[in-house]
């Protein structure tokens, strides 16, 4: 059976169309939108695929993870106001997560250029933050205040190849003052 040119063009089209317009409108993610864990729970949850395959295989073998799940959460922790610039190993996870997953790379991996440190439970982490944001944190906040912070995963890397360790990459998207 043939197909008229104007049908045909109409259908893909519409199937163009559909699948630009099925995921739906993308929207900022609101507060309740993020799950309440720990720093210490996120460091090491992975999204299902990844934790069966990461029981499956030896971790030595294992130095990137990336993973669209961003495992949207909230943590309370203790800023500590020490920050340093994000090292090479953590931006290839960011450039990697942003080519296969966001629209425009660029709005994750050029203003998070920065890591702070803050502390759960006595135990360290350095999370991604907006260089843009690091002023703010710094007017608002003073070593040791309490902090709620909104958070996405990216993945992890193995930063040492002795370490057999992978560190999350962790984006801070929003913050509230305790």
């Amino acid at each position: 059976m043939k197909v008229p040119t104007s049908l045909f063009i109409l259908l893909l089209t519409l199937a163009a169309t559909i699948l630009a317009y099925g995921q739906g409108e993308k929207k900022p993610r609101a507060e309740a939108d993020y799950y309440p864990r720990t720093l210490r729970e996120l460091s090491t949850l992975q999204p299902p695929p990844f934790a069966q395959a990461l029981k499956e295989r030896d971790n030595k073998d294992l130095a990137v993870i990336v993973h669209g799940d961003l495992l949207p959460s909230r943590v309370k922790v203790v800023y500590e106001g020490t920050t340093r610039p994000l090292n090479e190993k953590k931006k290839d996870v960011i450039l990697s997560w942003s080519n296969q997953f966001a629209g425009a790379p660029e709005f994750y991996t050029t203003p998070y250029q920065t890591e702070m440190l803050f502390t759960e439970n006595g135990e360290s982490y350095w999370l991604v933050v907006r260089t843009e944001s690091v002023p703010k944190f710094e007017e608002e906040l003073k070593k040791g205040d309490a902090v709620e912070l909104f958070l996405i995963k990216m993945g992890n890397i193995q930063i040492e190849r002795t370490d057999e360790k992978l560190e999350p990459v962790i984006l801070v998207e929003k913050y509230l003052k305790q």
